[in-house]
């Protein structure tokens, strides 16, 4: 969102009053940049060396702060359950509130260790069963030698972990000790949480996360109808003829998607999605959804990332703060840690916010207004911050909002007039931008558009022709 890019002092300073230093554990994995060693080399080849290295840089993506190591690839569910998953998870993390678990620091030497405990359940009988064991460097063990293990994916307590043996079992829940300095961010000794995994990707989940979020939603937007909208005169935020339920339910599961995952599958030429893409990118949401249903009201809860954005709706503390002080009738918590944690306020905050920026590429630019774009400018300044989006629409309209459509486009164009050739560099300097790839991620949840149940038929979405261009949408050459 706005802020996910600011890394500046403000940012900083809002980071440290909400003591959200802390949320980056449940982050995914940073890429580290290394620089090149220039001693010995005479000035001629020093010089030689950055005018290379300059060449480099524009030809290769650098590591930048914030990059992720992307999960691997999402595979169907290996089994399917027999009997209801969610009364099992309900007596699973019953089961795991009456343990302990302990954070032993760094002693004599020897590496921090983190213990945790796993509630396991036999999808074919229900029964659950409890097995201790401990994270140390990033490496788990368990103290039964019965239990056969594979790591997907390590991300702390919403890791992917698959269980070989016993046969047609799923970790349905985790319990993950906390280091001191996060109990007293967090408020609580240790995080109780379903982490996602393939056995999980079952129907009744992802039809649960749907669920939950949808109602979430509507009711949100109920609250909210004594809250006057910014952006279209004076009408309730219940009623925004801009957003729908539907759009509010797509842009939270931008926010959760993994980037890399989704350049992966979708490559970076505009195309008609394959069967093969489709299913993968469906199964990249049914993670989310399954994540959503499994943990109901701490779904995302304890989660943030490396820019201070954390909860269901990836709040930084700038954007609540824009909240509280522009939609101070929404009564939401002004407690950053409560008001980030808890669904309802979250989502209410994220149509506030949702709405301020509507407000805000609207006065930029006025043609946008009635295109059917306004909801895309407004999510690419949620999601990235309103710097690229409004010198986009000042300098060449409406039709970059497909970013990925609009790069092939102009890519294939044998001559292009000078504000076309300036907006193809830009798109492709920028392509990377998180501003981007969000814009695509919306598109393309759109276009898929999964139907019930994760097994049945996709639906496919059309997009929609761009909009005709008005008097004004354009900028001199």
């Amino acid at each position: 969102m706005s802020l996910k890019k600011s890394a500046t002092l403000i940012s900083s300073i809002f980071f440290l009053l909400f003591a959200m230093e802390t949320f980056t554990w449940a982050e995914e994995e940073k890429v580290d940049s290394t620089k090149p060693n220039s001693s010995g080399l005479t000035s001629s080849n020093k010089k030689k060396q950055k005018q290379s290295k300059r060449t480099r840089q524009k030809e290769i993506r650098r590591a930048k702060k914030g990059d992720t190591v992307p999960m691997p690839p999402l595979d169907d569910a290996p089994f399917l359950a027999e009997i209801p998953l969610l009364p099992v998870l309900k007596e699973a993390k019953t089961r795991l509130s009456r343990e302990k678990v302990l954070y032993i620091p760094e002693l004599k030497g020897n590496p921090p260790r983190r213990e945790l405990k796993l509630a396991l359940a036999d999808v074919k009988t229900g029964k659950v069963s409890i097995v201790s064991g401990y994270e140390e460097k990033q490496g788990l063990y368990l103290s039964s030698p019965d239990v056969r293990f594979s790591v997907h994916w390590w991300n702390g307590f919403n890791s992917s972990i698959d269980v070989l043996e016993p046969a047609n079992t799923a970790i349905v829940g985790l319990m993950y000790a906390l280091d001191p300095k996060r109990k007293a961010a967090l408020r609580r000794d240790a995080v109780i949480y379903t982490p996602y995994s393939r056995a999980l990707l079952q129907t009744e989940l992802i039809e649960a996360g749907r669920r939950y979020l949808t109602e979430k939603i509507a009711q949100a937007r109920r609250e909210l109808r004594h809250v006057n909208s910014r952006a279209k005169s004076r009408a309730p935020l219940e009623n925004c003829p801009v957003f729908s339920d539907a759009d509010y339910f797509n842009l939270i599961l931008a926010e959760h998607m993994d980037p890399e995952s989704f350049r992966a599958i979708t490559g970076r030429e505009h195309s008609e999605f394959d069967t093969t893409r489709e299913r993968r990118l469906t199964r990249l949401i049914n993670r989310i959804l399954v994540i959503i249903g499994s943990n109901q009201e701490d779904a995302y809860k304890f989660t943030g990332n490396y820019a201070s954005a954390r909860g269901l709706t990836q709040f930084t503390p700038i954007g609540m703060r824009v909240v509280w002080n522009r939609y101070t009738e929404a009564d939401i918590s002004t407690d950053f840690l409560e008001a980030t944690a808890d669904h309802l306020f979250a989502i209410k905050a994220e149509i506030c916010l949702l709405d301020h920026y509507l407000s805000e590429v609207v006065r930029v630019h006025p043609p946008l207004s009635g295109t059917g774009y306004e909801k895309y400018a407004a999510g690419a300044c949620y999601n990235g911050g309103p710097k690229n989006v409004f010198y986009g629409l000042k300098n060449f309209g409406t039709g970059w909002l497909y970013p990925m459509r609009r790069l092939s486009d102009l890519g294939r164009r044998e001559s292009l007039n000078r504000k076309e050739k300036r907006e193809l560099e830009w798109l492709k300097k920028n392509h990377n931008h998180e501003t981007f790839i969000y814009l695509n991620k919306m598109h393309a949840i759109e276009r898929i558009a999964p139907r019930q149940g994760a097994q049945e038929p996709l639906q496919t979405y059309v997009e929609p022709d761009p909009p005709v261009q008005r008097e004004g949408d354009s900028c001199p050459n």
